[in-house]
């Protein structure tokens, strides 16, 4: 996926509203594919990535993370963890499908974290808990 045009789509978020990966055009997109909320790893994947939220903002880039929850059900998720991102709703995956971090056997997400440069290509792609340096090298 490496260097493709990244698929557009319009998902509910946890801030109200939709978010249109068209609309982001001229930032850094960085999407987290994640299976559920409240579970050991994903809470520690988030927290890690809230971490350097404010990092990535200052280099342009906006964070989302992404499951099958519905946003209401997120958005009380966001609040508890005080994420500064927001989580955008997928449910059946059909975005998570596109990118390649939909599980075939189970209506989860596969842990992905996917980047999408400016001009909406795929610049970084990587399955499981990358650290935030890694996705920030992407930038540089």
């Amino acid at each position: 996926m490496l260097n493709e045009e990244a698929p557009d789509f319009s998902l509910d978020s946890t801030t109200g509203g939709q978010v249109h990966l068209k609309d982001l055009r001229g930032s850094y997109v960085v999407l987290v594919f994640y299976p559920a909320n409240d579970s050991p790893t994903c809470n520690k994947q988030l927290d890690t990535m809230n971490l350097s939220a404010q990092d990535l903002f200052a280099r342009n880039a906006r964070i989302f993370g992404v499951n099958t929850a519905p946003a209401t059900k997120s958005k009380e998720y966001c609040l508890r963890r005080k994420l500064d991102f927001p989580i955008l709703s997928d449910p059946g995956g059909s975005v998570a499908k596109k990118y390649g971090a939909h599980m075939v056997w189970l209506p989860w997400n596969k842990r992905t974290v996917v980047m999408i440069d400016p001009q909406g290509k795929i610049c970084f792609y990587k399955r499981g808990v990358p650290s935030p340096e890694e996705v920030m090298k992407a930038i540089a």
